[in-house]
């Protein structure tokens, strides 16, 4: 059952099809609050200013969380 479900994935992952939730920042949006960030704005003023684009969040300012994890990930945060 196993190999059948690794096969499944993989195939999916050849026709471009990829699991998991999609992102919520795409890399304008973290490029635009690492900037805000260099500059020494907070990070919760940082939530506010971006608006989430597609799913079912749009319209949405992100988490303060998902900013600081963004953030984080290149140790700028």
């Amino acid at each position: 059952m196993r190999e059948k479900s690794l096969e499944g994935q993989a195939s999916a992952r050849e026709r471009g099809c990829h699991g998991g939730r999609p992102k919520v920042l795409d890399d304008d949006m973290i490029a635009y609050a690492r900037s805000l960030r260099a500059r020494g704005v907070p990070v919760p003023e940082i939530a506010g200013k971006l608006i989430i684009p597609i799913g079912k969040n749009k319209g949405h300012h992100p988490s303060i969380a998902s900013v600081y994890r963004i953030l984080g990930e290149d140790g700028s945060g």
